[in-house]
């Protein structure tokens, strides 16, 4: 009899305990967990893969612990930051194309032939578009796109000078180009005495004149100029990338440190410094003027 009873009330609380608890299985700690009406998790099971069976735990607080769903992540702010950078891409494109376009109609704004021209544009799309298009660029980055823009105006710059400058050789062919590559071949390795060495700012104005402690001379040779400075240093310049300029009479060069001008009569010679473009002019006659 006593038997009988003590069943009844153990299916009586067994049947009371699944009228109240609830199962939920949680996946991010791989366990089914029961919580009571009000939501305190009373107790927790966990897979046991030695024994091959799943284990029963009661929580030692069950008042502290409360059911909360799982933090969904939110992922709507990858489409709009993927939306945003489209949106740089597009504008940053648009505006290259404006820019190339622009720049592409200065030529033919220019005072030149229609040959020279024709030749500029030519080799603007051929040679420094092509070298753009074939290599990938963060068009998304404003400063990117600004880089590959300031790369494609001194292309172009250099494109203008070399076309104008080997019209101009053509020009002078019989006469300046000639008589300054003689007087310079004639020059090479021979030591020039510099007679005043004077300094001009970026804006062309003379500045001050050098005293010069030591005998300071030039040396020209077909690549490069050695020259000895005011305080007696030496020092060189490689001469590269040759451009008759008409307006000047000379030839101008360039440099790792700087451009160098050359007159076509050695009156003098120009050494600009590469950042400040202040320049030291060495006269080599004594009535050398620029």
């Amino acid at each position: 009899m006593k038997k009988i009873i003590f069943s009844a009330f153990l299916l009586f609380g067994i049947f009371c305990f699944s009228q109240s608890a609830t199962k939920k299985y949680n996946s991010m700690n791989r366990r089914y967990e029961y919580f009571d009406a009000r939501g305190n998790m009373t107790g927790y099971e966990l897979y046991n893969t030695m024994t091959r069976q799943w284990e029963y735990y009661e929580t030692s607080q069950r008042n502290s612990t409360q059911y909360r769903d799982p933090v969904q992540p939110d992922i709507s702010s990858l489409g709009n930051a993927a939306s945003t950078l489209q949106n740089r891409y597009n504008n940053n494109t648009s505006y290259l194309q404006q820019q190339v376009s622009a720049m592409v109609q200065s030529v033919y704004d220019l005072d030149l032939t229609d040959e020279e021209k024709t030749k500029i544009v030519s080799k603007f799309q051929n040679e420094s578009l092509r070298i753009v298009n074939t290599r990938a660029y963060n068009y998304s980055s404003l400063s990117e796109t600004n880089r590959v823009l300031n790369y494609l105006r001194e292309s172009l710059n250099k494109i203008i000078r070399n076309v104008t400058a080997s019209s101009s050789n053509d020009s002078y062919q019989s006469n300046s180009l000639n008589d300054y590559d003689n007087k310079i071949t004639a020059n090479y390795g021979r030591t020039l005495p510099v007679y005043n060495i004077a300094i001009f700012d970026s804006n062309n104005k003379r500045i001050k004149d050098e005293t010069i402690l030591t005998n300071s001379y030039i040396l020209i040779n077909e690549d490069k100029i050695l020259f000895k400075k005011a305080n007696g240093e030496l020092s060189y310049r490689d001469l590269k990338d040759k451009i008759y300029n008409k307006n000047k009479a000379g030839y101008e060069y360039s440099s790792e440190w700087g451009r160098i001008f050359i007159h076509q009569d050695l009156k003098y010679v120009e050494f600009f410094q590469k950042k400040s473009e202040e320049n030291y002019t060495y006269y080599i006659t004594p009535l050398g003027n620029r």
